[in-house]
């Protein structure tokens, strides 16, 4: 039998200028496997990341204050266009 250990992927994008720390979440999410799990660390609240994984189905919790939010995000089984 073959057990797959979920693995972690921590992502630093702040000071990053907008669209990059969304456009490189959401790249790094779509290569997730469906029990990995993905953390960025941001500047602000990444409130349009949030609305876009809602949109495609994505779990995520978001934690912080200015100058350090966290989003722990789990991939949807199966992905929306």
């Amino acid at each position: 039998m073959i057990c797959r250990v979920p693995s972690m992927v921590r992502l630093d994008l702040r000071e990053l200028p907008p669209p990059e720390p969304m456009r490189r979440a959401l790249e790094a999410v779509e290569k997730l496997g469906i029990s990995d799990v993905l953390e960025i660390v941001t500047d602000r609240e990444p409130m349009l990341l949030q609305h876009e994984l809602e949109r495609r189905g994505h779990r995520y919790v978001t934690g912080g204050s200015d100058g350090d939010f966290t989003t722990t995000i789990r991939r949807a089984k199966e992905t929306k266009p």
